[in-house]
């Protein structure tokens, strides 16, 4: 085998390529076969490498034009800031020169632009901005109005996120469940002027807006500026009596809004109850 093996690889040693081949075909034939050869047109596959090879060139120079490109742009932008930045030293140097006249001073100082001004007065947001809609009992509290119940999954999520959130700054506020007490939803659609959907909330007698708007206000960090001032609350276990519903059952009629005559024939509506059968807690209402 290993004799084989070695003079197969002696006759592939003695193949020639293709420029030693046409190399040796010129000089074993004629002068005047030579003449021929030399006047016969080029191979077509010498056509296309030579082709491919200038489509290459063309885009090797057009990447380095773009790399110019772009870093005259970038030198310019250098540039740019450098100006900027020496513009600012030489005002802060004319602002601390010791030579400056007061009318001086009072041109460089009211050359400010505009636009800073406006900056100064965002970073400072005030309650009065917003629409002035008081709630009963509300001109100097956290009003919340929300919902118990599951029916629509969104807009119970929407009270939690809210009611978390007023948790959170350990504030004291007062949360108005319509769900459980039908005169909270006549006073909310009563104050909005139509059939709105909670929550919504109340920061010492201006509407602030739904869920949307509080969380907007909160990612900004204007939500703890309007609650500034406010009563804290650093209670965190549940009321006793209610557990935090503000409501309990009604221990005249027991929940069943009926309270019946001394023959138990008889019965008149509950007075001290609502249409379902609760009252206020006395603990934390």
């Amino acid at each position: 085998m290993k004799g084989i093996r070695g003079n197969f690889l002696r006759k592939l040693k003695l193949i020639q390529t293709k420029t030693t081949l046409k190399q040796g075909l010129v000089l074993h034939l004629n002068p005047q076969d030579v003449l021929c050869i030399q006047k016969c047109p080029i191979p077509p596959i010498y056509d296309e490498y030579k082709e491919n090879n200038n489509l290459a060139e063309l885009e090797i120079d057009k990447h380095f034009e773009e790399e110019e490109i772009i870093l005259n742009d970038k030198d310019k932008a250098t540039t740019i800031i450098e100006s900027k930045e020496t513009e600012q030293t030489e005002e802060k140097s004319v602002l601390l020169s010791p030579n400056l006249s007061d009318t001086k001073m009072e041109e460089v100082l009211n050359s400010t632009p505009p636009q800073v001004t406006c900056i100064k007065e965002l970073d400072y947001p005030s309650l009065n901005d917003f629409e002035q809609k008081c709630p009963p009992g509300g001109s100097q509290s956290i009003i919340l109005y929300t919902t118990s119940l599951r029916g629509i999954r969104k807009t119970f999520q929407d009270c939690n996120t809210i009611r978390f959130l007023l948790r959170s700054f350990k504030i004291m506020y007062h949360e108005r469940d319509v769900s459980l007490h039908l005169e909270y939803r006549e006073e909310l659609w009563k104050i909005l002027g139509g059939k709105v959907i909670p929550p919504k909330l109340f920061i010492k007698g201006r509407y602030i807006g739904g869920a949307d708007e509080v969380v907007g206000l909160h990612e900004i960090g204007w939500l703890g500026k309007f609650l500034e001032g406010s009563p804290t609350d650093s209670t965190d276990c549940p009321c006793i009596g209610c557990a935090n519903m503000r409501f309990t059952i009604c221990s005249n009629c027991s929940g069943s809004c009926k309270v019946f005559t001394t023959n138990d024939e008889y019965f008149h509506r509950c007075t001290e109850c609502n249409e379902n059968g609760l009252v206020k807690c006395p603990i934390c209402c």
